[in-house]
């Protein structure tokens, strides 16, 4: 399977500019002949929990549909992170488009203490299937929670995978635990973040990917760029 992690900057509540930034590099993606492209943690706002409630998207945003219909045509799946209400909840999302298949959303289920005056958490499954791989997906502090992790093992994976929007320090711990994850489940884990201002902090790029060995196969500096991955 060849993934790609999409480290870009969104610009805070510009959704239209980020749309098109989203498509660029969904089509920088498609042209690499990868199978799945993955943005940072509320890519499609930018990560701003005060602006999050104005910019909330709907399951039925026709705005989706540019990305259902590029799957669908281009035949390439894509999973991206934005604010999504439900009722009178929001929550941080990530919405998953595959070919010719519907809208899948994974909501964010363990939130930082700084979030919970924003967005609510929600129970649903971390496990997503794409290809035949099962994928244990993780949104930002998820990666540093014991019960998201827990049952691993059993949930019998295919690989890790986590869209986060970090800082410096919150990135160093990301990582840490990214290797922690690999060595003890002994898979592959790949980690997607942002770059550029976000909630007032500088986020710090550096996405990666490790091999089941938890040995860094691949890593980003601090630009816009794509990094692209094989997994056996």
């Amino acid at each position: 399977m060849k993934i790609a992690l999409a480290q870009i900057s969104s610009i805070p509540g510009n959704i239209n500019a980020n749309l098109k930034k989203h498509l660029d590099f969904i089509t920088k993606a498609k042209d690499a002949k990868t199978d799945l492209i993955v943005f940072p943690e509320l890519s499609l706002t930018g990560y701003e929990p005060t602006l999050a409630k104005s910019l909330a998207f709907s399951k039925s945003d026709d705005r989706l549909n540019l990305f259902k219909d590029y799957s669908s045509k281009n035949n390439i799946s894509i999973a991206l992170g934005l604010p999504l209400a439900l009722g009178s909840n929001l929550h941080i999302a990530m919405a998953i488009f595959e070919p010719n298949k519907e809208i899948r959303f994974y909501f964010k289920q363990f939130l930082h203490p700084d979030e919970l005056h924003f967005f609510q958490p929600k129970s649903n499954s971390s496990i997503i299937e794409i290809q035949q791989k099962k994928i244990k997906i993780a949104i930002c502090y998820e990666v540093l929670v014991a019960a998201h992790l827990n049952n691993i093992n059993s949930e019998k994976i295919d690989f890790f995978l986590a869209s986060v929007a970090k800082h410096q320090i919150g990135m160093k711990k990301a990582e840490n635990a990214l290797k922690m994850i690999s060595e003890k489940y002994k898979i592959p884990a790949l980690l997607v973040n942002t770059i550029g201002k976000a909630d007032g902090m500088t986020c710090y790029g550096k996405s990666l990917a490790l091999n089941k060995h938890a040995e860094k196969i691949s890593c980003l500096n601090q630009e816009e760029s794509l990094l692209i991955i094989n997994l056996e």
